[in-house]
């Protein structure tokens, strides 16, 4: 058993054919093929099959990846603690969060990691939770940024910190006040995420808890998309305050008070437990909680890494 060979396992795993984990790995599909082969011959089982026009693991395949994983990511580490002692304040963080968190929260908290760890690069991927979460998993991704509720339980998921993240009810429209009560905003149009989304779910159970039934004319998995059209007065939006930040400095929004309680959702910052965390990222988790972000609250400032005053 080879570390390649546990490679083309995970890649496999999320890809789904042998021809996309071949482009995943940078090797040929014939590569791919043997590797899974050779992993057979040795554990004397099938690893995977054809499902709905997609490979998938068996359960004996199941069963081997997260000792696969396991092994690949104590070799990172190995490799990357290796890496740490010879480049002297070298080093890598790669951070993952949705579109509008990249777009609106890291930006300063980059430019303030770089100017105080100019040799350490700074990888930033996009994507839904599902995704980040994935990445997290096979070890292409060091932290993410995402909603406190998702998954939990898992034990192979470690949240280091914590924020209170306000919502509101936004708006553009000339016919809606600034202060109502909620009832009659059933007969406003509404535009909200796409059904399937993290936001999606969060804002549909604050509904139901409130009893309240919007007319819903549009939906989108993009802020920024749902933004355009409330600026256009098309519609009211439940959004994160720190999203139209900007917007309401310039009186483009506005954000309804009703006799509701307001949503309040959580983010966290999100890594995979480990026997090593690189110094880099201990770095960044560190700073990170010391942002001072408007409308984004720290909650849980414990058991996170001290940040080297020296080094800043």
């Amino acid at each position: 058993m080879e570390l390649r060979e546990l490679k083309s396992l995970l890649a496999l795993d999320q890809c789904g054919s042998i021809r996309e984990a071949a482009k995943s790995c940078n090797i040929s599909p014939a590569a791919v093929h043997k590797h899974l082969k050779t992993l057979e011959s040795e554990f004397g089982l099938r690893l995977y099959a054809k499902h709905d026009g997609r490979l998938q693991l068996t359960e004996g395949g199941r069963v081997a990846l997260p000792f696969a994983r396991d092994i690949l990511l104590h070799y990172d580490a190995a490799f990357t603690a290796i890496e740490e002692w010879k480049g002297g304040g070298r080093g890598s963080v790669r951070v993952g969060a949705g579109p509008t968190f990249s777009s609106y929260m890291l930006p300063a908290l980059i430019k303030r990691f770089r100017r105080r760890f100019p040799l350490v690069d700074v990888y930033v991927e996009t994507g839904d939770s599902a995704h980040l979460i994935s990445r997290l998993r096979a070890g292409a991704l060091d932290l993410i940024f995402d909603l406190a509720a998702a998954d939990p339980d898992d034990l192979n998921l470690e949240q280091v910190a914590q924020w209170e993240a306000q919502t509101g009810f936004i708006s553009a429209r000339s016919d809606v006040p600034t202060h109502c009560r909620l009832g009659p905003l059933e007969k406003v149009p509404f535009i909200l995420f796409a059904k399937g989304t993290a936001m999606e779910s969060a804002v549909r159970h604050y509904f139901q808890s409130l009893n309240f039934h919007p007319s819903v004319v549009m939906r989108s998995d993009s802020a920024e998309a749902i933004k355009a059209m409330i600026r256009a007065g098309l519609g009211v939006s439940v959004l994160f305050l720190w999203n139209i930040d900007a917007e309401m400095r310039g009186s483009a929004f506005k954000v309804i008070r009703t006799n509701a309680p307001p949503l309040s959702l959580r983010m966290a910052l999100v890594r995979l437990r480990s026997g090593y965390t690189p110094k880099a990222v201990q770095e960044f988790i560190g700073l990170t909680a010391r942002m001072n972000w408007k409308n984004l609250h720290l909650l849980q400032p414990s058991r996170l890494p001290a940040v080297n005053e020296k080094s800043q």
